[in-house]
């Protein structure tokens, strides 16, 4: 009998900020260690916002392990975490809105509330030159990773639209600005000026976009979302509540993506933060001096939550798989 061929896998590495970044690495570490599989070897990567820059990491040839040791700070990395990543708090914005046509879209229907109130935010103008300076260290080829098919998803500030930077119909973009344009949180950082439009943080519209799996040939998608959670904790602080409920939101988009891939006939693995995670994260999933809380608890909660799916579940692509 011949042996079992691999599944044919997905990656999608969702938006989530700095805390999600160090969560999302904690995952990607407990994935390749009891999946046996290196998350480079995806047939597909998909990244939004913080995502996109692990997505592009992965999509260049960096190894999670040596995402994991710059995150726990060893030498020999090219990215101060708690330096390069920008302070709690973002500087002073712009007098003008992030994206006034996409409020303008959301009161004719056209886009969801999220994306519409995000167009409302005024402009960031965070100096995105040590995100720059990360990519462009990048090995690259023809101007983008050597991974075939590294997608980063952003939104176009006018038309709303969802635009998958690296996909065959995606206009041509540098890395380095597909990467800033991806994670250009409103409010935060500024769009991205690509080929005469601009473009913003993918996440505007979805915290992973796993949607767009839907018709492409893979049997398994492995969804990682921070900005999600189906283990929500009983926070006192009403900042801390109003990010839970816009969790909630997310949540329920990521849902439906879940969802209708199933519906496909696609094997899913999803992972969220739980509780725990949620109390190291707090409310700000910008702020640096949370990031080692996160990474050590999410080393320890991704690892039981996905040994107890693995467990309960066989290799079977087309089985769906509850998640967390």
């Amino acid at each position: 009998m011949s042996p079992t061929p691999e599944p044919r896998r997905a990656l999608v590495l969702g938006c989530g900020g700095v805390a999600g970044a160090a969560w999302s690495i904690a995952a990607l570490h407990n994935l390749q260690q009891q999946l046996g599989w290196d998350p480079r070897q995806a047939s597909i990567l998909i990244g939004t916002s913080a995502g996109a820059v692990l997505a592009a990491m992965l999509g260049a040839g960096v190894s999670v392990d040596q995402l994991l040791a710059c995150q726990q700070g060893q030498t020999g990395c090219d990215w101060d975490h708690d330096k390069d990543s920008g302070p709690a708090l973002p500087p002073l914005p712009a007098l003008r809105l992030t994206a006034g046509d996409l409020f303008l879209r959301g009161l004719r229907g056209e886009v969801s509330g999220l994306t519409a109130l995000c167009g409302l935010a005024p402009r960031g103008r965070f100096d995105m030159a040590p995100f720059r300076r990360l990519v462009n260290q990048l090995p690259h080829s023809n101007g983008w990773v050597t991974h075939p098919a590294t997608w980063l998803v952003t939104v176009d500030s006018q038309s709303g639209q969802r635009i998958a930077f690296g996909h065959p119909e995606a206009p041509a973009a540098a890395l380095a600005d597909a990467v800033c344009a991806s994670y250009g949180v409103p409010g935060w950082c500024p769009p991205v000026m690509i080929q005469g439009r601009e473009y913003l943080d993918g996440g505007v519209a979805s915290p992973t976009s796993a949607d767009l799996l839907l018709e492409q040939p893979v049997d398994e998608v492995i969804i990682l979302a921070p900005m999600t959670s189906q283990s929500p904790d009983r926070p006192w602080s009403p900042i801390t509540r109003i990010e839970r409920r816009a969790r909630r939101y997310m949540t329920a988009i990521v849902d439906k993506e879940e969802a209708a891939l199933t519906a496909a006939g696609k094997r899913v693995i999803r992972l969220a933060p739980n509780a725990e995670d949620l109390k190291a994260i707090g409310y700000n999933m910008m702020d640096p001096q949370r990031r080692r809380a996160v990474l050590a608890t999410a080393l320890q909660t991704t690892q039981a939550t996905l040994r107890q799916q693995l467990s309960r579940h066989d290799s079977t692509p087309n089985q769906g798989m509850p998640h967390t």
